[in-house]
């Protein structure tokens, strides 16, 4: 049996995605990055949009610097993840508030 101070002295790397996979090793190897998929609502001409974006997650500040090239002036409200493994925007919905739902 381990002595306390063997068990503290261990090290065990836990790693994740949000796509539900949990990596737990004792090596230092660290698996391969999965694609990521996740949902960001912005505001662009004064309209709102929910945009899915594939890629690694990332903050506000840095998604918002990534869009000015094709929406400029946009401001990230909020970044959500998802369950869907992609890497670029592939939807994009403006919210209609006169008609409380989203539209393409």
């Amino acid at each position: 049996m381990k002595s306390f101070k063997e068990f503290l002295s261990e090290s065990v790397n836990i790693a994740g995605d949000f796509n539900g996979n949990l990596y737990i090793g004792g090596s230092d190897s660290q698996p391969e990055p999965v694609g990521e998929s996740f949902f960001a609502d912005i505001v662009w001409e004064g309209k709102i949009y929910r945009m899915e974006v594939e890629g690694s997650m990332m903050s506000k500040t840095q998604l918002a610097e990534e869009l000015q090239s094709e929406y400029p002036g946009a401001i990230v409200h909020n970044i959500y993840p998802s369950t869907n493994q992609v890497s670029r925007v592939k939807n994009v919905q403006r919210y209609q508030p006169e008609k409380l739902t989203w539209s393409d």
